[in-house]
């Protein structure tokens, strides 16, 4: 089975938690952390193997390790992956409108990889990593649904768009686990929210 690096670059929030937890269930022991801090060392350890060095300075075989890069030329598929291949993840937490951070913080750094994209839409840590596994599986991007900017009820009279793609499997979105109630805690469910404070906080405005 191949390994699966996330490059650690976001302070674990509570809503990066939940992803880098989902990413360990599909993963397994298979999952490694690089580029963490050593105070971080101890809690992303509960998930998976954990490294302080950036995966960039490495002396692994670059001809077996690929960067997934929205950016990238070529798509990844099922036989790019080999038992050993490392595929490597940006730990980034991404904007609504991409703005090319996996190639400024990774693949600009590590020339001799492969690079390969996932396909247009813009995934979360745990949607790109999902796909990534499934492929690893042997299934073709093409095969893999996913829907776009989903919108999800919170409850009777209130729902969230979510502004990337949710990869989905025999027709079910693979939501991240305690996102839904993590957003209706940050919300403040009790408390009366309208329409344009919802908007503002979901495409990276102020409000809320």
């Amino acid at each position: 089975m191949p390994y699966l690096v996330i490059e650690h670059l976001e302070d674990i929030s509570e809503w990066l938690w939940l992803e880098y937890s989902h990413v360990a269930k599909w993963w397994g022991d298979n999952l490694i952390f690089t580029n963490v801090r050593e105070d971080e060392r101890e809690k992303l350890a509960k998930l998976g193997n954990v490294l302080s060095e950036s995966v960039t300075k490495f002396p692994f075989d670059r001809s077996k390790i690929i960067v997934l890069d929205l950016q990238a030329e070529e798509e990844l598929k099922p036989e790019d992956i080999e038992e050993n291949t490392i595929i490597i993840v940006g730990g980034i937490l991404g904007n609504a409108i991409p703005t090319g951070r996996t190639k400024e913080f990774i693949t600009s750094k590590m020339e001799g990889v492969k690079v390969r994209h996932i396909g247009k839409p813009q995934y979360s840590i745990d949607g790109a990593s999902i796909v990534a596994k499934l492929i690893a599986d042997g299934k073709r991007l093409k095969e893999i649904e996913y829907e776009e900017n989903p919108t999800i009820k919170l409850d009777e009279f209130s729902e969230m768009t979510l502004h990337y793609a949710v990869p989905k499997l025999d027709g079910k979105l693979l939501l991240t686990p305690g996102l839904i109630e993590l957003q209706k805690k940050e919300l403040g469910f009790d408390e009366e929210i309208n329409d344009e404070e919802l908007d503002k906080f979901f495409t990276g405005g102020e409000g809320i």
